[in-house]
């Protein structure tokens, strides 16, 4: 999904991530890489590694990138990286994911280069938006869940999304420089594009399946009341870029395991 929504000079969310990431200062890593698109985009002129925690995502992964992809299977608490060996990390929607928070970002400003850079895509704290595709997908939650009640077990940490709150983890683990840079990116989608890319989402895999297909009809009712004449849905998303570095005071001792290769 977040590959087809662009901003107005056409790049997508990875494409400015990949842009933020500096060349030639060292290796950068992706941290939870996915099925390997960033690093597909970083590889072209940037020595790099991607690690996850899902076999699935990395096989994946190997097979966007081909066998021998410097992939490795790490959590992101505990990398098997030498400290102070990376030029950069890169984290796509997911930092939020990854816990816990404040041991993540130590390992983070354990493994970078002094001087070195963080920099995060995260889904930005956005208000109630008048009628379109995301308060459709929350007014339809509501009604679905009432029949279909779900346990939402802690996906996420809410204080990586709130950039006051990340500022001041950054800032203990080690981190400098905080800056915050917004996204926006759209695409115009068909009302089934559209329910397919909300169901990628997390929420509807926590429904029975009588739940989704609840959920699916009550979607394409509210989706297509909010389609164009031409049957069309403009699909905004808001982001915030957050860029961090690693703070240049002395590093803790080096670990000995080395930089994957």
């Amino acid at each position: 999904m977040f590959t087809t929504m662009t901003d107005d000079t056409g790049r997508n969310t990875y494409e400015v991530l990949a842009e933020a990431l500096p060349r030639g200062s060292g290796p950068v890593l992706d941290l939870a890489c996915g099925d390997g698109y960033l690093l597909e985009l970083l590889r072209t002129d940037r020595d790099c590694l991607g690690t996850d925690w899902n076999i699935a995502e990395l096989k994946a992964a190997s097979h966007r990138l081909g066998l021998g992809a410097p992939l490795i299977r790490a959590d992101a608490a505990s990398l098997p990286i030498v400290t102070g060996s990376l030029g950069a990390v890169g984290c796509h929607y997911a930092l939020m994911l990854l816990q816990p928070l404040e041991a993540v970002l130590a390992e983070l400003a354990r493994v970078l280069r002094p001087g070195g850079l963080l920099a995060c895509v995260l889904p930005a704290s956005v208000s109630e938006e008048s009628p379109g595709p995301i308060s459709t997908f929350r007014a339809a939650w509501k009604e679905v869940t009432a029949n279909f009640p779900v346990e939402i077990p802690p996906i996420q940490d809410d204080r990586a999304v709130d950039p006051e709150d990340l500022a001041v983890i950054l800032a203990d683990a080690g981190f400098t420089s905080v800056s915050v840079q917004s996204i926006s990116v759209k695409n115009q989608m068909t009302v089934e594009e559209t329910v397919e890319s909300v169901f990628l989402t997390y929420l509807p895999d926590l429904l029975s399946p009588a739940g989704l297909a609840q959920l699916r009809g009550r979607l394409e009712i509210g989706f297509s009341d909010i389609a164009d004449d031409a049957g069309l849905i403009t699909f905004r998303d808001l982001s915030d870029l957050v860029s961090a570095r690693r703070s240049k005071q002395a590093l803790a001792a080096p670990r000995s395991d080395p930089l994957p290769a």
